[in-house]
């Protein structure tokens, strides 16, 4: 079988896990059931934490130069502003979200693909998904129709289920797509507006008519998302124009209308990211309200997390309950993605009086505390995921040391490369195809077969930073290839804990 992983689906997750696992070596097959890559933007919303990771494999400049950064959202109540959040409070070297077309996301990671062997094979649709027997372990067998109808068996070692939120592979599986409708209808419109918004902030109005949110998307277009709208047909400009002016009461006018729709929104996820060899992720695995961006962004960081695991298992350098981490450390980030948009959607979105009131009056006050605005801008760019407590953060911990399972954070400061300093920021040092050994305080950096060693060094404006990574003594800080930490130690016994890392995880 010279493709060993067939993908489901040719999406921003399906095209993240093509990348991940071909530029490890792992050839694979990427299958998409339409004929042509899609026109409308659908998801716009690319946060900090997944611009960290694209920024790791060389793509974050790309896509930010095709998107607008915005650093500021604005809620309102009744058309009266509340408060800001100010994105500069993220601690990262993105401190915005980035709104751009999903058009222009997944181009710029079929490039990617493209850079590394992997075309998509358009107008190629799984139709059946079985296993060769009643073993868990069994392999997987597909029958694809392509673009002129022939059938085609194929058998691959590992199946890739990324296809959406009406995954063939998900029903055939039997796995409960658990969780609920919300009940309001939806409806977007991707259009001009002119007037009084600022054309690179985020504005979200909360309004005894429902939610209306303005999602910016450059040279004068937002997208526009409200609830409680009545009607079956498709939105038309004047429809849209009344949502703005009863629920904005800003004067401004909508024209030029691009794309427009109506939507419901199910809160999903299933129990289980893995049957055997058969492993699912993005949409396939979990669907959620809008609310906050943040869907596309899980999706890819799925195949982030899953995609260095997987290549090692299909190496040969680890053995196959790797795998298991990739269900218990995403399954409880997924589950509180689901519980936080479900509330942010029944929040913003009600009419209820009552608490039309407490938003109105409670938020002023809340919104504008610093440590308000700290936790709710890491939460949105998803800053704040960490899996401490997980499977694989189960190694040392040395005291005033960042804790395994926690993202790497990004502090500047000065790497020795061959007896030089020289400037760089932390998450610069991810190495996303192997783990690396940060080290830094007095004496040599321990050496490892398993990571590559770097020392380093703080920056003095900001080693107070430095030292919440390393404590104040210094310390060997093991990173993952997505960036988040395994395990700390003294430097004295760095070593001998990488060592019994990797024989506890990573002995095939």
């Amino acid at each position: 079988m010279p493709h060993p992983v067939l993908i489901v689906g040719a999406g921003p997750t399906g095209l993240t896990a093509a990348y991940e696992l071909a530029r490890q070596g792992v050839p694979v097959r990427l299958i998409e059931k339409s004929a042509r890559p899609a026109t409308t933007s659908r998801a716009i919303a690319v946060q900090a934490r997944t611009l960290e990771m694209l920024a790791q494999r060389g793509l974050a400049d790309t896509l930010v130069a095709r998107g607008v950064q915005t650093r500021i959202a604005q809620f309102y109540g009744e058309g009266a502003p509340l408060f800001r959040l100010d994105f500069a409070h993220l601690e990262s070297r993105f401190p915005y979200i980035l709104f751009v077309s999903q058009v222009e996301t997944e181009a710029v990671l079929r490039d990617a693909c493209k850079a590394v062997g992997v075309e998509t094979e358009w107008d190629t649709e799984l139709v059946a998904i079985a296993r060769e027997g009643h073993d868990a372990q069994a392999r997987p067998m597909a029958v694809l129709r392509g673009p002129n109808g022939t059938l085609e068996e194929l058998r691959p070692d590992w199946v890739i289920a990324s296809g959406g939120a009406h995954s063939l592979i998900r029903r055939t599986l039997n796995l409960p797509f658990e969780g609920k409708s919300v009940g309001q209808g939806f409806v977007l419109g991707d259009q001009r507006v002119s007037g009084a918004l600022a054309p690179e902030e985020l504005h979200i109005f909360s309004s005894s008519d429902g939610f209306l949110g303005m999602f910016p998307l450059g040279g004068g277009r937002f997208r526009l998302i409200a609830s409680d709208v009545a009607g079956s047909e498709q939105p038309d400009l004047q429809t849209l124009q009344q949502v703005f002016d009863a629920r904005a009461h800003l004067p401004a006018t909508l024209h030029d209308l691009k794309w427009s729709s109506r939507f419901a929104i199910n809160s999903r996820m299933v129990g289980t990211l893995r049957v055997g060899r058969f492993l699912l992720g993005g949409d396939a695995a979990h669907i959620h309200s809008p609310a906050g961006g943040q869907g596309m962004n899980t999706g890819m960081q799925d195949m982030m997390n899953l995609g260095w695991k997987l290549a090692r298992v299909i190496e040969g350098k680890a053995p196959e309950s790797l795998l298991d981490s990739y269900e218990a450390e995403r399954l409880p980030v997924i589950r509180d993605l689901l519980h936080g948009t479900e509330a942010l959607t029944a929040n913003m979105a009600s009419t209820s009086p009552m608490r039309r009131m407490l938003i109105d009056h409670l938020s002023p006050y809340l919104g504008s505390r610093d440590l308000v605005q700290e936790k709710v801008a890491a939460r949105m760019g998803q800053i704040a995921i960490g899996y401490e407590g997980g499977p694989l953060a189960d190694g040392p911990h040395a005291r005033g040391t960042i804790a395994p399972g926690a993202r790497l954070p990004d502090p500047p400061l000065e790497v020795d490369r061959d007896g030089a300093w020289h400037p760089a920021h932390a998450q610069e040092l991810v190495d996303p195809s192997g783990f690396v050994l940060l080290c830094a305080g007095d004496g040599p950096a321990p050496q490892s077969r398993f990571a590559k060693s770097l020392k380093l060094r703080p920056v003095p404006d900001h080693a107070e930073a430095f030292a919440q990574i390393f404590g104040h003594d210094g310390a060997a800080v093991l990173v993952r290839p997505d960036g988040y930490v395994a395990l700390s130690a003294p430097l004295t016994d760095a070593a001998r804990a990488v060592a019994a890392y990797a024989a506890a995880h990573f002995a095939s």
